[in-house]
C-alpha cells in the first residue's frame, strides 16, 4: 500500500491506496500548526503497512536534494509554517521512502498519467483560483530547474488603460496578481460567484490568462494545457479564454483547436491525491531508499 498528503492551505487530505490505485482510507485535517498536523498524519499512516508516501505540498519548498534545506516550506505566507522541514518530520515518524513536489506538480502528474493528459507526450496543469501555480510535464517527469516552477508569477503586458493594483504583494503586473480570484473580486467590488460572466472584470481576466497560455505555449509547447481552479471554472470561463487565444496567436503557431488544447482536469478534485500515489509508487519502485 501507498500512501498520498494534499497539503493545502486550508486543509490536508491523506489516504491510503492499495496496489491498484484504489483508495481504502482517507482522512481530512484542517491546516493549522504543523507539529500538531504531522502528528495526527503519522498516526494515521501508521495505521496500514506502507511502502512510501508521495507529497503535493503548497509552497514555496525547497526541492534541491542537495540543498541543506531540501523537503522545507520556505517564506509561505502561513507564518507557522515557514521553514518548516516537511520530509525531516515525515521520515522521523515514519521512516519510509517520500517523494516531495508541489501541491500543483502532484496534479499535474495525476492528470499526465490518469487523467486530461494520459497518452500525451507532455502537459501544462495550471490552477486558477486563490492563488496561482503550474507544473510541466513531460514524458511523465515534472520540469523543474533548481526549484519549482513560479507559474503565477510570469509578467502580464497589460491593456493600456487598465490602472488597476496588483493584489500580488510582489509584483505589480503578475499572473496571479492580476488574475486570481481574490484580483477579480477587488476589479468588480464582488465576489466571482456572484458576476455574471459577461462583466468586465471576467472579460479582462480572460485576455490576461489567454496571453499567459500563449506566454507557456511558445516556451513550452506543450501537448495539451489543463486548467482547474475556481476561476477557470466559472460557467462560460473556459470559452471566453479560448476565443481571446486564438486572437492572440493568430496563424504562427500550429496548434490543435482551442477545445481540444485547453481543457478541464479530467480528475477534478482528486487529481492531487492520485499524483501523490503515482510518485509514492514510483518512489518505492526506484529502490533509492
Amino acid at each position: 500500500m501507498y500512501g498520498s498528503i494534499e497539503l493545502g492551505g486550508t486543509k490536508i487530505r491523506c489516504a491510503i491506496f492499495d496496489e491498484n490505485g484504489k483508495i481504502i482510507k482517507e482522512i481530512r485535517i484542517k491546516t493549522e500548526d504543523p507539529n500538531k498536523n504531522f502528528e495526527k498524519i503519522s498516526d494515521f499512516f501508521k495505521t496500514e503497512k506502507i511502502k512510501s508516501i508521495g507529497v503535493g505540498a503548497f509552497g514555496p519548498i525547497d526541492l534541491d536534494k542537495d540543498s541543506k534545506s531540501y523537503g522545507y516550506i520556505l517564506s509561505t505566507p502561513k507564518k507557522l509554517w515557514r521553514n518548516f522541514d516537511l520530509v525531516g518530520t515525515l521520515k522521523n515518524n515514519l521512516d519510509i521512502p517520500i517523494k516531495l513536489t508541489t501541491d500543483v506538480g502532484a496534479s499535474g502528474i495525476g492528470e499526465f498519467f490518469l487523467g486530461a493528459a494520459k497518452n500525451k507526450k507532455s502537459s501544462l496543469y495550471l490552477t486558477i483560483g486563490t492563488g496561482i501555480g503550474g507544473s510541466f510535464i513531460v514524458d511523465g517527469k515534472i520540469v523543474e530547474g533548481f526549484s519549482h516552477p513560479e507559474m503565477g508569477h510570469i509578467e502580464i503586458s497589460r491593456e493600456i488603460d487598465d490602472n488597476f493594483k496588483s493584489v500580488c504583494d510582489y509584483h505589480n503586473s503578475c499572473f496571479e496578481g492580476l488574475c486570481s480570484g481574490p484580483a477579480i473580486e477587488k476589479r468588480a467590488g464582488s465576489k466571482g460567484e456572484e458576476l455574471d460572466i459577461d462583466d468586465p472584470a471576467f472579460l479582462i481576466t480572460a485576455r490576461y490568462i489567454a496571453k499567459a497560455l500563449y506566454t507557456y505555449t511558445a516556451i513550452l509547447r506543450p501537448h495539451i494545457i489543463i486548467i482547474g481552479g475556481g476561476v477557470a471554472n466559472k460557467e462560460g470561463m473556459i470559452e471566453k479564454i479560448r476565443e481571446e487565444f486564438d486572437k492572440i496567436k493568430g496563424e504562427y503557431l500550429i496548434l490543435p483547436s482551442s477545445e481540444e488544447y485547453i481543457v478541464f482536469p479530467d480528475l477534478g478534485n482528486e487529481a492531487g491525491l492520485i499524483g501523490g500515489y503515482i510518485l509514492a509508487k514510483e518512489e518505492y519502485e526506484k529502490g533509492d531508499f
